[in-house]
């Protein structure tokens, strides 16, 4: 079998062993030259279109605003690579992600699609380095040439400012120049964030108000009945309305008897059916080192009770196991699933409790609390059916983004993240579970390509800000430092050594964050 990851390695090293090569020539060349291991193909006849747009733009304002749009995005950009760098320590070497995963090219990646992602990022890299163009020639700089961008496959267009005058220029007027690109993707990103949450979703309607499959537990019956990507509507003789965990703690006035089997109504693409699944609540995981993990109890089995005390649901568990004292001997009844014969089989283990209060301490001191002493735990986590998900509702405000606005740091990273649970672009299978305003092929196909474009210019933004000499950031950094220097406590400023000694610096240390979130998680 191919591994394409390997080809696609391959293809980057002789690139760049190709531009290496023919370095010497290319920088004599009028038509091409480098940035990079970028390959600029140079074109000096279309420098009057980036003149007549900044004739009508305002962008010596614009080139203001930009600057303070940079700054933030520097200090959210350090702060994600800081918080990155935290959540590294405790990502075991198996569970550490692919390096393909850590490639941002569509094609490569496979949480970014080639379609969406290839149109979407050259029309982010094409519009970022037009707008350095435009305020750079509202500024009174030339621009030498305008051109296409190649890194194997065309990566959008580039301006060229004349290097001799940028480089003379006051350091004010450089840093909204270099602003401009990133300060033009965090727009377009905000303006594609507020249409995808504003205008778009609102437009949408679930079809049922049930419970979008997300994940089922391995070795249940719901693994093997009900599919993830599917939407379920009702079981027993209750629809399934509910939100966040509550499946989980059906009351027992539902009768639904723990290890018989019940009707579940689901919808899959648009297509409404019936299976038969037992209810009860299924053992998700058992903990290492603890009773139930000691015991060998199945994962994917269902509790029918314990000590003849049949567990209903989650809270009826809980509060029989909080009367029992830590270090006792229980007795669980489970279903065990058979996946090859299709058949169920009651057995039970005897288990020895631990407290609630040793587990958080080895586990997470943090939310101890000297209350957990005298609660018995057995060391499993639940689902109800073995199910894990969402309503329609609760998908259809993570795909929209609106959390953004509510929680604006864990809304920012969950909505960001969504193409790494494959949600974006939207499955068919979750799309069909929804209404649209016109042509649902049409409809999200457009939430689509704005969620890509708010991707992309984000992601292209929040890089290039960073304080790193081989972004936009970089000289940004310079120049900021060269301006404070113009007040006396900071005269230190004025001498470039020094300047450079803390870019230098900074950059190292920025270097040093990216290479630890990817080196630390494969060994440690």
């Amino acid at each position: 079998m191919i591994n394409w990851l390997y080809i696609v390695f391959l293809l980057v090293i002789l690139w760049v062993m190709a531009i290496m090569y023919l370095a010497p020539r290319i920088s004599r060349s009028k038509h091409f030259g480098l940035l990079g291991p970028a390959l600029m193909v140079k074109s000096t006849k279309n420098r009057n279109v980036i003149d007549r747009i900044a004739k009508r733009f305002p962008g010596i304002l614009f080139g203001k605003i930009s600057v303070i749009l940079v700054i933030i995005s520097s200090i959210f950009a350090v702060i994600l690579l800081i918080y990155g760098s935290i959540l590294s320590l405790s990502i075991k070497p198996s569970n550490a992600p692919s390096l393909s995963l850590l490639i941002g090219l569509p094609g490569i990646n496979p949480a970014i699609p080639i379609s969406y992602g290839v149109v979407t990022i050259i029309a982010a890299v094409a519009i970022h380095e037009i707008f350095h163009g435009v305020v750079a020639r509202r500024q009174g700089i030339k621009l030498s040439s305008v051109g296409a961008l190649f890194f194997i496959i065309p990566l959008g267009a580039f301006v060229e400012p004349d290097e001799k005058e940028i480089m003379s220029a006051d350091p004010v007027i450089r840093r909204r120049i270099i602003a401009a690109g990133p300060g033009i993707n965090i727009v377009i990103a905000i303006i594609s964030l507020i249409i995808v949450a504003f205008l778009l979703f609102p437009a949408v309607t679930p079809a049922h108000q049930g419970l979008y499959v997300e994940s089922t537990t391995g070795g249940s019956a719901a693994a093997a009945f009900i599919p993830t990507g599917t939407e379920l509507i009702s079981y027993g003789n209750s629809t399934v309305n509910y939100s966040g965990n509550a499946l989980l703690n059906l009351t027992m006035d539902s009768v639904l008897i723990p290890g018989h089997n019940y009707t579940a109504e689901i919808s899959k693409g648009g297509t409404i059916s019936k299976v038969s699944v037992p209810a009860g609540i299924v053992i998700a995981s058992v903990i290492d080192g603890l009773p139930a993990y000691n015991a060998s109890v199945p994962v994917g089995s269902i509790i029918i009770s314990v000590d003849g005390k049949v567990a209903y649901n989650d809270s009826v568990l809980a509060s029989y196991l909080d009367g029992v004292s830590p270090g006792s001997k229980v007795n669980m009844s489970v279903d065990v699933y058979n996946t090859t014969a299709g058949t169920y089989t009651v057995k039970t283990y005897a288990i020895t409790t631990t407290s609630l209060y040793y587990y958080y301490s080895r586990y997470d001191p943090s939310a101890n609390s000297q209350a957990y002493v005298n609660k018995s735990f057995v060391g499993i986590t639940l689902g109800y059916l073995g199910i894990g998900g969402l309503t329609l509702s609760g998908m259809q405000g993570i795909l929209s983004g609106s959390q953004v606005f509510t929680v604006p740091w864990n809304g920012i990273l969950e909505f960001i993240s969504l193409p790494f649970a494959y949600l974006y672009p939207v499955p068919s299978s979750l799309a069909s579970l929804f209404t649209t305003p016109f042509s649902p092929l049409v409809f999200w196909g457009i939430v689509n390509v704005f969620y890509w474009l708010f991707w992309w210019d984000l992601l292209l933004a929040i890089t290039n800000a960073l304080p790193l000499f081989v972004f936009d950031g970089g000289q940004f950094f310079r120049d900021t430092l060269y301006i404070a220097g113009k007040r006396e406590r900071l005269k230190f400023l004025r001498n470039d050594a020094n300047v450079r000694k803390i870019t230098t610096f900074v950059g190292f240390l920025v270097l040093f964050l990216f290479l630890w979130e990817i080196i630390v998680p494969r060994i440690v």
